[in-house]
C-alpha cells in the first residue's frame, strides 16, 4: 500500500514516510490495518516501543498508565518529549551543558527530574487559568543563585489549530450571570506586564492568528510563573523540525515581530537540528552518543 496521506504538507510526507521505514525496518512491526496512518499494533504500542529502547525503562517508569493514544501514533508529538529529554536526566552534566547553551545562561545545576506536561505547581487559576501547559519542563540553578526554568513546547509535524470555544471566549470576554461582560483578566494582565510584547498589544488578534496562538500562550505561562515568584529566570523555547515550513518561514517569523527585545530574550526558537548538534558536541559518554545518533536517525532521517 502506498505510503502516502492527501492531506499531507511536504514536510509531513516526508515524515510520514520515515516514520513508516522505521516502523518496518527496525522495530519490524508491518501494521497496516489503519494505513496510512503510522501506527504500531496495539502490542507493540503497549510495550512502548515508540520510545528509545536505551532507556525505555526510565522512559516507561515516567509515563506510568501506558495509553495507546501516545505510543501508537508515530507522527504525533506526544512521545517525543519522552525520547528527547528524559535521557538526560542520567546525563547531568550534559543536560547542563546543553540547555546552557539553548538559553545563553550559565547553568550551575540541573534540577532532576525534567518534568513532562507541567503547568505549573498550583492551581490553574494562579497561572492563565486554562489548559496550557509545557511539553518538558527544566528547572534549574544559576551561578548567581538564581532559580531560573525552561519550558519547552515540541512540534513534529504539526501546524496551527482551530479556536477552541472556551479559548475564544478567554481571549475575547465571556457573559456573566448579570449579562456584564468580563475578559480574562490573566491573559491581558500577563500579556501586557510580561514586558514581552510591543505597546499596545490588543490580544483579540489571537482569535484569528491561529499560528501564534498557542507559542503566544505558552510564552506568558512562563511569565505567569515568574510573576508567581516560582522562578527569577524564565525561558520559553519552541523546539521543532527545521523543515517544518510552517513554523520555520511562517509562525516563528511572525510572532517574532510582535515581542520586544525583552521578549525576544525569553524566547528561544530551536530546531530539532540545533538540539542535536548540541547533544552530539557536549556528549562524551558512549550511551549518550549512542543515544543522540537514535534521535537523529529517527526524526532527522541522518544515520
Amino acid at each position: 500500500m502506498e505510503k502516502t496521506y492527501k492531506y499531507d504538507d511536504e514536510f509531513k510526507r516526508w515524515a510520514r514516510a520515515l516514520q513508516f521505514a522505521y516502523r518496518e525496518d527496525v522495530l519490524k512491526d508491518f501494521n497496516e490495518e489503519k494505513a496510512p496512518q503510522v501506527l504500531l499494533s496495539d502490542e507493540n504500542a503497549k510495550q512502548g516501543l515508540i520510545f528509545y529502547e536505551g532507556f525505555r525503562g526510565l522512559i516507561l517508569e515516567k509515563v506510568g498508565h501506558v495509553s495507546n493514544k501516545m505510543t501508537n501514533n508515530m507522527l504525533r508529538s506526544e512521545h517525543i518529549p519522552y525520547n528527547m529529554f528524559t535521557p538526560l536526566e542520567k546525563f547531568p552534566e550534559l543536560a547542563k551543558d546543553v540547555f546552557s547553551a539553548m538559553i545563553g545562561v550559565p547553568i550551575k545545576q540541573i534540577e532532576m527530574p525534567i518534568l513532562i506536561e507541567f503547568a505549573g505547581n498550583g492551581k490553574k487559576s494562579e497561572y492563565l487559568n486554562d489548559g496550557t501547559s509545557f511539553d518538558a519542563f527544566v528547572r534549574y540553578s544559576a551561578y548567581d543563585g538564581k532559580r531560573g526554568a525552561i519550558g519547552i513546547e515540541v512540534k513534529y509535524t504539526e501546524n496551527e489549530y482551530p479556536l477552541g470555544v472556551k479559548e475564544g471566549k478567554d481571549i475575547e470576554g465571556i457573559v456573566d450571570d448579570e449579562n456584564v461582560r468580563k475578559t480574562n483578566e490573566l491573559y491581558r494582565r500577563m500579556t501586557a506586564e510580561s514586558g514581552y510584547f510591543v505597546d499596545n498589544l490588543d490580544i483579540r488578534m489571537f482569535l484569528k492568528a491561529h499560528h501564534l496562538r498557542q507559542i503566544w500562550r505558552n510564552h506568558i505561562l512562563g511569565y505567569s510563573m515568574k510573576n508567581k515568584g516560582e522562578y527569577e529566570l524564565i525561558h520559553h523555547v519552541h523546539l521543532y523540525p527545521k523543515n517544518n515550513a510552517h513554523f520555520q518561514k511562517h509562525a516563528l517569523p511572525d510572532y517574532r515581530k510582535i515581542l520586544t527585545e525583552v521578549g525576544l530574550e525569553s524566547f528561544k526558537a530551536v530546531t530539532y537540528e540545533g538540539y542535536i548538534a548540541l547533544l552530539e558536541k557536549y556528549s562524551d559518554d558512549e550511551k549518550a552518543r549512542d543515544w543522540v545518533k537514535y534521535l537523529r536517525a529517527r526524526y532527522l532521517g541522518i544515520k
